[in-house]
């Protein structure tokens, strides 16, 4: 059927609303005297963007980059972000590799480093279900058959998509029109190991219908990825970080009433130990299952482990013993997750008439996955003294009243399995502990450990998708093109966890005058590596059920078409507006009380809605003058609307109104000069859900400065010292940091929250040769001002200890000391809040800044039988990445440097980044070589505690290679091999998670792929 859509009006329509943010590209065309005529260039130009890298990427008024379906297929992926995160303008966060830190199972895309929730994800340039409270798309929902390619649009793109897409869009295109049916099947594994298996299945049914009027296509994946543990890759094996939580039970001294080291002495000689070997109260002493005690060490010096009576197996951490005992719980964490999808999907299009036409589509994906960590460490939380009523909380007796103990077990003097070796050690105290119940030889005391008996912390993951969109389109008078469309989704998320410990039975069995006995067989005894029966084991496990229920509509309608000409052409407008409306609800079951285990949570939903008015414009300033070939203006506007609610509170906010605006500049001054194309975006992102309302706890990685090692130690002297002393340390001559220790937190959203800004500025040019390279440079600048953050502990941690020069005197009474609790090390740090909390603020600025480079050259040969070669490079150069928390801290630049656990997800920036792509056909063979390069990086600990030193990564370059045969028309299969030579991941500590950051780098190893495809 004839589509008589103006043509002028539908390349507007393509470029502002669906594909490119930039509605220029479309009319910077060679010089016409007929306008309809360059209109239908311009059309074309616009409808085969993303076939081929080469045809759009140059044509744009922002960095752009477009990957076709057979470049994403190319090294048998299974999930779309596992190529996405090789593009250098991506930063890779939320992967199949994020399990602790964890993002839910899901896989998300973070431009440019400034997080996912900052850019926006569309299909066909229609928003698509949201996934989490942060409102970021889950990639595994995107029905894979239908894509036809991915448009990443990296230079703001708040004006035409909406106001939140800070740091741009990517913008999945879906096959149109398609006829016949198309079946992949695609698998990798290991070539060395044989694991970390992936297999998928995908098939396309499409045709036309009614005489052509109408095509529907019906598709369907499933998908499963094998999980990989840590244990199965040597470099991953074993934990470069420790844990004061041992499977023995470990006593944590108290300051105010410590043991004797006269005590200490005289036990250990009794084990053949000299005098002297055995610092008392560093939280060494740890108990063996004989009775007999055990030093864990101090790492890096002379106090080594003593007394060891275990086997040394793999829960030991053989990095450090016998310099340091610590618990090797790397070994069965997860290093891959595991996954099993199954997505059906449908879309249809018909024209009632050739100016009217209704479209729709519908998608349901549910997959499962699970992540999975060491058996837990308790207690983790806080104990309360009689008569508190904090639900979050745990009470004991033998607390006092009005204070609390956070992260240890209280033990009473009393309990029945207590060794008489340690019951020694406990006689010699004569102080007085004011939190805890008694004094001296008669006061309770602390114990940590983790529970072996219960196995692992194991989050199982049920995701269910479900949208549907309807619309129609049509044009009015061959001049005007209008486009309406209701989209509704819901996803629904259940998450079961298992290895959850409730605090309060613990306190009830310790302080139980048998030992528990009476509460279930055995009791629980917590000197050693002991039994604990199936009875008590249930007794104190809690088996939790998470439910998360988000809802999503939105009903968007626009109009376009030229509205008056000029000398340079028609000025055409693009004006709509847009509803979205979108509810959540978080219900955290038993993990909202006092649990050990995964991070606890509290209650939380709300609901919001945007009410958004756009307009945007296309102006032709000049056409076919010696000074410029052409030269065209791009505007474009977004005011929106928005206002919440706290279901938890019942509480209604203000309506808010903000707005977004854009220009877009194309400067063709002739052939034989670069195009100059340069834009200026105000995007404004307004909080999302889990910033508003989302609250629990976490364990990040912290550095400790009163570590004797440390430049702070070396270079302060006694002012140094004596801060430390004052802080908590029992004897700073001698006191080491447990490596990788981790601190604990509260956090909690924000109400009262307001909406950050943001500007981003591009400017760059694009040169077509003679011979056909194409090339574009183009620098950015993207600067956030009152960026929505959470708390970094290290800043908090760095400038008590004045390395940003704001506590001189190493006054212990300065602000960010006082919330800095220690045993030892430093294991918690509340806020100067009534609940201890840190809430989500608008803290100072985030900023970004850079060049991309990309290129394109495809030519044909005379030689090779003819072959034809494509060469695309796309670099992208980092100059600055630069965040302050909050005004009174400093601006600090994370260009070039590596993350660590707890700094948060795609934390880790390259200063340079580059990826070569090269393929030849030639007749029935088609081979892709491609080339990934990541530079090396400086620690980001370097920036965040300047004067102190840490190691940091070379650089890695990355080869995956593949071949395709063509049996014939219909038939095609593709070999390759991923990490061609097997390159290792570069290792370093503090890391993010397995000696490396695995979200980064390739952590699988070099893998054997193969593809098989049918279609008629």
């Amino acid at each position: 059927m004839t589509r008589r859509y103006n043509k002028l009006a539908l390349s507007i329509r393509v470029a502002c609303i669906a594909a490119i943010s930039a509605g220029t590209p479309v009319y910077a065309q060679d010089q016409a005297q007929d306008q309809q005529l360059a209109a239908e260039q311009s059309v074309e130009k616009i409808m085969v963007t993303g076939s081929r890298i080469r045809n759009a990427d140059f044509a744009a008024n922002s960095p752009l980059v477009t990957v076709d379906a057979e470049q994403l297929n190319s090294r048998a992926d299974i999930t779309l972000d596992t190529y996405l995160n090789t593009l250098p303008q991506v930063n890779p966060a939320g992967t199949t590799t994020s399990n602790n830190p964890g993002n839910g199972a899901q896989s998300n895309i973070d431009l440019r480093g400034l997080g996912a929730n900052r850019n926006l994800v569309l299909v066909d340039g229609r928003r698509v279900m949201v996934s989490a409270s942060n409102m970021t798309v889950d990639l595994n929902t995107i029905p894979a058959a239908l894509i036809d390619s991915v448009e990443v649009i990296t230079g703001g793109a708040g004006a035409a998509y909406g106001a939140d897409a800070v740091a741009g869009a990517v913008n999945i295109k879906l096959k149109n029109d398609f006829e016949g049916f198309d079946f992949t099947y695609n698998r990798s594994e290991s070539e060395e190991f044989g694991d970390s298996k992936e297999y998928s299945y995908s098939g396309l049914l499409g045709g036309n219908f009614d005489d052509d009027k109408g095509n529907a296509v019906l598709s369907f994946d499933y998908t499963v990825r094998d999980g990989l543990i840590k244990g199965q890759r040597p470099f991953a094996a074993v934990a470069t970080a420790t844990t004061t939580f041992f499977p023995e039970g470990r006593f944590v001294g108290s300051g105010s009433n410590p043991i004797t080291q006269s005590a200490v002495d005289d036990l250990f000689a009794t084990y053949g130990v000299a005098p002297g070997s055995v610092p008392a109260n560093f939280g060494l002493l740890a108990f063996n299952d004989d009775g007999s005690l055990f030093s864990a060490g101090i790492f890096n010096t002379d106090f080594n482990v003593e007394n060891w009576r275990y086997p040394v197996d793999l829960a030991v951490n053989t990095n450090l013993f016998p310099d340091r005992y610590s618990y090797n719980f790397d070994a069965v964490n997860i290093l891959v997750l595991p996954l099993e999808r199954r997505s059906f999907s449908t879309k249809m299009n018909y024209f009632i008439t050739d100016q009217l036409e209704i479209f729709g589509s519908a998608g349901w994906t549910n997959y499962e996955s699970s992540t999975a960590l060491a058996p837990t460490p308790f207690p983790l939380g806080r104990f309360d003294g009689p008569g508190a009523n904090n639900p979050n909380n745990a009470v004991s007796q033998f607390v006092e009243a009005g204070s609390s103990i956070s992260n240890a077990l209280v033990v009473p003097v009393s309990n029945p399995f207590l060794p008489d070796d340690f019951r020694m050690l406990l006689n010699s105290r004569t102080g007085d502990d004011p939190r805890l119940v008694g004094s001296g030889a008669d006061e309770a005391f602390l114990v940590r450990q983790r529970s072996l008996w219960n196995g692992l912390r194991q989050s199982f993951r049920d995701n269910t998708i479900l949208q549907y969109m309807i619309g129609a389109r049509g044009t009015i008078q061959d001049r005007w093109d209008w486009e309406v469309y209701a989209m509704q989704g819901e996803t629904t998320i259940r998450q079961t966890q298992t290895g959850n410990l409730q605090n309060q039975r613990l306190v009830n069995l310790v302080e139980a005058p048998d030992g528990g006995v009476s509460i279930c067989e055995g009791g629980y005894n917590p000197f050693g590596r002991n039994p604990v029966s199936q009875e008590c084991a249930d007794y104190i496990n809690i088996s939790a059920t998470t439910s998360t229920v988000l809802d999503q509509q939105i009903v968007q309608g626009y109009i376009t078409g030229d509205v008056f000409e000029l000398p340079a052409g028609a000025v055409s407008v693009v004006v709509g507006a847009e509803n979205r409306k979108f509810e959540y609800a978080f219900d955290p079951g038993a993990t909202s009380g006092s649990i050990s285990g995964f991070n606890t949570s509290v209650p939380a939903g709300g609901t919001n809605e945007f009410t958004d008015l756009f307009f945007e414009a296309f102006i032709p300033l000049v056409d076919g003058e010696e000074f410029a070939e052409s030269l065209d203006l791009t505007l474009g506007f977004r005011t929106s609307e928005s206002q919440f609610t706290d279901i938890a509170t019942q509480s209604i906010s203000d309506k808010d109104r903000n707005s977004a605006y854009k220009a877009e500049l194309s400067w063709h001054i002739n052939d034989d000069l670069p195009r100059i194309r340069a834009s200026f975006q105000r995007s404004v992102r307004a909080p999302n859900f889990g910033e508003l309302f989302d609250g629990g706890s976490s364990a990040p990685q912290y550095f400790d400065p009163c570590s004797r090692t440390t430049n702070f130690r070396t270079s302060g002297g006694e002012s140094a010292a004596g801060i430390c002393a004052d802080n908590g340390v029992a004897d700073p001559s001698i006191y080491v940091q447990t490596p990788g220790g981790q601190v604990t937190i509260f956090t909690s959203g924000n109400s009262e929250l307001k909406a950050e800004e943001a500007d981003t500025l591009t400017l760059g040019a694009v040169y077509t040769m003679d011979n056909g390279v194409e090339m574009s440079l183009d620098y950015y600048s993207i600067d956030i001002d009152g960026a929505i953050q959470t708390p970094n502990v290290n800043l908090i941690i760095a400038d008590c200890f004045n390395y940003y020069g704001r506590n001189p005197d190493l006054d212990i009474n300065f602000e960010n000391c006082q919330g800095l609790a220690r045993g030892g090390d430093i294991f918690f740090i509340s806020a100067p809040t009534a609940s201890g909390s840190f809430p989500t603020i608008n803290g100072g600025t985030l900023s970004t800044s850079g060049f991309d480079f990309q290129s394109n050259y495809a030519f044909d040969t005379e030689w090779l039988g003819g072959a034809s070669f494509n060469v695309n490079l796309f670099v992208n150069y980092l100059l600055e990445f630069e965040n302050q928390q909050a005004p009174f801290l400093p601006a600090l630049d994370y260009a070039g440097t590596v993350s660590y656990f707890g700094a948060g997800l795609g934390t880790t920036f390259p200063e340079l980044k580059a990826n070569l792509n090269l393929s030849m056909d030639l007749e029935d063979v088609s081979v892709n070589l491609q080339g990934r390069y990541v530079a090396g990086m400086d620690h980001r600990l370097e920036k965040e505690f300047p004067g102190e030193q840490f190691p940091g990564t070379g650089s890695v370059m990355y080869w995956d290679a593949s071949a395709t045969y063509f049996v014939n028309e219909s038939i095609s299969l593709r070999l390759g091999v991923n990490n061609l030579f097997n390159k290792l991941p570069p290792l370093y500590s503090p890391n993010v998670q397995s000696g490396t950051d695995p979200s980064q780098y390739d952590v699988v190893g070099r893998r054997l792929t193969f593809t098989a495809r049918m279609t008629f």
